[in-house]
């Protein structure tokens, strides 16, 4: 992976970076509305 990457030119590699990026924020806004979501749960119940 690292030899796929090291032949990217910077502008491709910031595109990655973003893409990258990205990613990880969905899966954390993600993971912190599920968990948002079961705390609510187990106070009110249901």
């Amino acid at each position: 992976m690292r030899k796929a990457i090291a032949r990217l030119d910077a502008e491709q590699k910031a595109q990655l970076l973003y893409l990258a990026d990205l990613g990880t924020a969905m899966f954390t806004s993600a993971l912190v509305v599920c968990t948002l979501k079961a705390v609510v749960d187990l106070v009110v119940g249901g």
